[in-house]
């Protein structure tokens, strides 16, 4: 039998190299293969950061604690990540430089990277500045979706973190919600930041894997939020970040992906196709500007998207609308009726079979 070092779930031999619900090598039982404790509450790691609280996972693969830094007295958010990624020659040499692509990214909208390193089992860790408030995925499944004032609020952070990025030449490559979130400043400002670019590629990096595969070798991008062209080519380009960024949104301002499917099937062969409900059928009194601009943002066609965030940044500004106007009539337009929720439109199946059975072998989904 093959065991899942990760959920310790259990599957017949030869059935798959990777757990179909983590992505983690398997191990056949008696071969040699993680066999101690996992971390957990209490622990110390390298001789510096005491394990708090278990954290939901956010981003990718891997745990994520809240830790104090004992030295410096400082929380912190601690990242495990798979170590199972770590057995090919030059595979802690890649982990060094993404990690040092996140850390040259200065923004107030990007998640700050403080160390980084191997635990004493080596396996890689990162840690970040500690936010109570959680993601935005965790705003949406409270909320069901963000007033029109506070969408245009995330779509101005999310973009000015993603222009520094790109300006960078750093791209981010897993864009969706839970790679966003909440913080407040000391003078009490709210904003949204943009973390999870310990998986980002650097343009121009031949040595980096082009593909949608981290370090650790997790498939990382999220097929609810992969870009046309990234699904059938493998493209990799800002634009490829704007689309996810554009899903998001769509997902924010309406409380739905706008891709959908049942199936692993359903779901890529909409997104080629660019087959998605009308944001006006989930919210109707959505400007026509703002349409326009979500529309844009996750066309299929990468040529008909902005060419960059800081286009879509100043488009967005020039757009001149009066959210919290917005705001006020959907209140008082809902006390006077209902809105019924549209069902999703189900996109026909495609002639994607060869592609999509590379997925299901990826994701391990049917």
């Amino acid at each position: 039998m093959l065991v899942c070092p990760r959920c310790e779930k259990m599957y017949p031999p030869g059935s798959y190299e990777r757990c179909p619900d983590d992505s983690s090598l398997l191990y056949a039982l008696g071969q040699e293969g993680p066999t101690r404790k996992p971390w957990g509450v209490g622990d110390v790691i390298s001789q510096k950061y005491q394990l708090l609280d278990e954290l939901p996972r956010q981003v990718g693969a891997g745990k994520s604690f809240k830790a104090e830094q004992v030295r410096l007295k400082r929380v912190v958010e601690l990242r495990l990540l798979p170590s199972d990624g770590m057995m090919l020659p030059g595979d802690q040499a890649r982990f060094e430089r993404e990690v040092s692509t996140w850390a040259r990214l200065r923004s107030p909208y990007i998640a700050r990277l403080f160390d980084h390193g191997f635990t004493e089992r080596e396996e890689p860790y990162i840690t970040l500045e500690y936010t109570d408030y959680g993601t935005l995925s965790d705003l949406l499944k409270r909320n069901g979706r963000l007033s029109f004032h506070e969408g245009m609020r995330l779509s101005d952070h999310l973009l000015q973190a993603l222009d520094v990025a790109h300006q960078a030449q750093v791209l981010h490559r897993d864009v969706t919600p839970n790679a966003v979130v909440l913080s407040t400043l000391a003078d009490g400002t709210s904003l949204y930041r943009l973390t999870g670019f310990a998986v980002a590629k650097h343009i121009g990096d031949e040595q980096d894997d082009p593909t949608a595969i981290t370090m650790t070798g997790q498939v990382i991008c999220d097929p609810a939020y992969m870009s046309p062209e990234c699904i059938m080519q493998g493209i990799l380009e800002p634009r490829t970040d704007i689309y996810a960024l554009g899903v998001t949104l769509y997902e924010a301002f309406t409380g739905q992906r706008p891709f959908p499917g049942e199936s692993l099937s359903e779901l890529l062969a909409a997104h080629v196709h660019g087959s998605y409900t009308p944001i006006e059928q989930l919210r109707p009194d959505v400007p026509s500007s703002l349409k326009g601009f979500l529309e844009r943002l996750i066309h299929h066609d990468p040529q008909q998207r902005f060419r960059s965030a800081m286009e879509a940044l100043t488009e967005l500004r020039l757009m001149g609308l009066d959210a919290r106007a917005l705001d006020e009539a959907e209140v008082s337009g809902a006390r006077s009726a209902s809105q019924r929720p549209v069902p999703l439109v189900r996109a026909k199946r495609s002639r994607l079979q060869s592609l999509i059975a590379q997925f299901k072998g990826l994701f391990g989904r049917s």
